[in-house]
């Protein structure tokens, strides 16, 4: 098989412009991805609205579920995209994720209690769970061998302004407004992405009936909430030890694992792991869990940093973060446009370069450290980031062909989702550990120091997040190490046969 077997372009009857496919699954993506940080600012706002008549506030922990019932139902949907594409097509699939997706934001906003909300974030996560693999799915498709890393250049668009405009925009409308328009904010653009969905997606040709491997989804999908539930709880502050955590991770990981084993056996299984045989394919998706674990932990220390060792708001550390966003704007389209004549190889170790540099400088971060210093670094960090997130999707579609994009899809984001989780949590601990291994950074960024007191203990709390930074930096090592193993040529293998 060589590199003109990848991603044919579909016939003209049945391909659109791509850059129309683009731009309504720019607008679905940007929506599901803002939902997914905006709430969190609301979250004490939500604790006053579903308080007790005697005025006692729901724990922050129940209220949280808003998260982390999102986020669960995410990764347990994530399975079955490939197989909604092949059973339902992806116009439709597409379609009906952000209708649905829509209707259940505006049913959150008028939820009458907190289990009726956390209810409803649960089905927004079934359904925002299909809108990233399925548009990516599309886009793919539409775009062809040629285009293909110029269209996931416009992909990566929302994923990163969607992640720095969540806090910023949530904290507004939660000032200005009330909690419920952190959701109906929602249906502006879903009303946009499915109406528009309708006139410029193609129509599916290729929908047939395909069984559904039902063994594999008992076995994945809850074998991922699993998983990630045991791992947010580690990272949430219980102990490794705490039946909490173990219980459910030990027993997600065994179904993982048995559908892994018989995903390998079965004559049509949920995921086809075969595609890991692919060289090229299997280097990119190694790439991008490392990747997703760093840059997922740099995201959750940076505004802590900036709230809790400088002083600022949320909406502050927002604003200070958005060099990161700038910074991708400026090569992301320039390493995107580079992959589609270049081989991966030859251009996102440079991205990667400089991602490990930022991190690596982050860890040395202080109580006092310049602004403007942190506002270069971030920006060099955002430079990185634009030179590597979409060109290594890219990379990783360009090594299957076109009947396996949805299933290469799948298991991309299923890396991703695992590992971005995996990512917090580690950091999440070591976070704590380091605050904890202080006489007085806990206390000071507890606000309960003043003074010259508060000064010491701030100190301290900014050599912890310095000793935490070290995590993402090993992990963007190991992802610098796998950049320098994506192909150097455009050609692939096929995959090899099973014995």
């Amino acid at each position: 098989m060589t590199a003109d077997s990848r991603i044919p372009t579909s016939p003209a009857r049945s391909a659109p412009s791509p850059y129309r496919v683009a731009a309504v699954v720019m607008i679905g993506s940007f929506m599901s991805v803002l939902d997914g940080t905006i709430i969190n600012v609301a979250i004490p706002a939500l604790q006053r609205h579903f308080a007790a008549p005697d005025g006692a506030l729901p724990a922050y922990s129940t209220v949280a579920w808003t998260v982390t019932g999102y986020a669960l139902a995410v990764a347990a949907i994530i399975p079955l995209t490939d197989w909604g594409l092949k059973r339902i097509g992806a116009r439709w699939m597409y379609i009906g994720s952000i209708t649905l997706f829509t209707i259940a934001s505006v049913l959150c906003a008028l939820s009458p209690s907190l289990a009726f909300l956390i209810i409803m974030r649960v089905v927004q996560g079934l359904c925002g769970g299909c809108i990233m693999p399925v548009g990516t799915t599309l886009v793919a498709r539409a775009a062809g061998p040629n285009n293909l890393g110029r269209m996931m250049s416009l992909m990566g668009i929302p994923m990163l302004i969607a992640p720095v405009m969540g806090p910023i925009l949530g904290g507004w409308l939660v000032e200005v407004a009330s909690w419920h328009w952190v959701f109906l904010i929602n249906l502006p653009f879903g009303a946009a992405a499915a109406g528009l969905g309708l006139f410029l997606l193609p129509r599916d040709d290729d929908r047939g009936t395909v069984r559904l491997d039902v063994p594999g989804v008992v076995l994945m999908s809850p074998g991922l909430a699993l998983t990630l539930w045991g791992v947010s709880n580690a990272g949430g502050g219980a102990a490794i030890t705490a039946p909490v955590v173990w219980v459910p991770l030990v027993l997600g990981l065994v179904m993982v694992a048995a559908f892994v084993r018989r995903s390998l056996h079965a004559e049509r299984p949920l995921l086809d792991l075969t595609i890991l045989r692919l060289r090229g394919y299997r280097n990119a998706i190694a790439l991008a869990i490392f990747f997703q674990a760093g840059f997922t932990a740099d995201l959750l220390l940076l505004p802590a940093y900036f709230q809790q060792v400088r002083g600022l708001g949320a909406m502050a550390a927002g604003f200070f973060i958005a060099p990161t966003g700038l910074g991708a704007l400026i090569t992301m389209p320039i390493a995107s446009n580079l992959v589609d004549r270049l081989p991966a190889g030859r251009v996102v170790p440079f991205g990667m370069a400089a991602m490990f540099a930022s991190v690596l400088a982050l860890t040395q971060v202080g109580a006092d450290t310049s602004l403007w210093w942190l506002g270069v670094v971030l920006t060099v960090q955002g430079l990185g980031i634009g030179g590597t997130m979409m060109p290594v999707s890219t990379a990783a579609l360009q090594a299957v062909d076109r009947e396996e994009v949805g299933n290469a899809t799948t298991l991309f984001n299923i890396g991703q989702q695992v590992f971005g989780a995996v990512g917090i949590a580690i950091v999440s601990v070591l976070l704590a550990l380091f605050l904890a291994g202080t006489d007085a950074g806990a206390a000071a960024v507890a606000g309960e120091l003043s003074g010259s007191e508060l000064a010491n203990g701030l100190a301290q709390a900014a050599d912890a997040f310095g000793r935490a930074f070290w995590m993402p930096t090993v992990s963007m090592g190991l992802a610098l190490f796998m950049a320098f193993r994506l192909p150097m040529r455009r050609e692939r293998a096929t995959i090899p046969a099973t014995s």
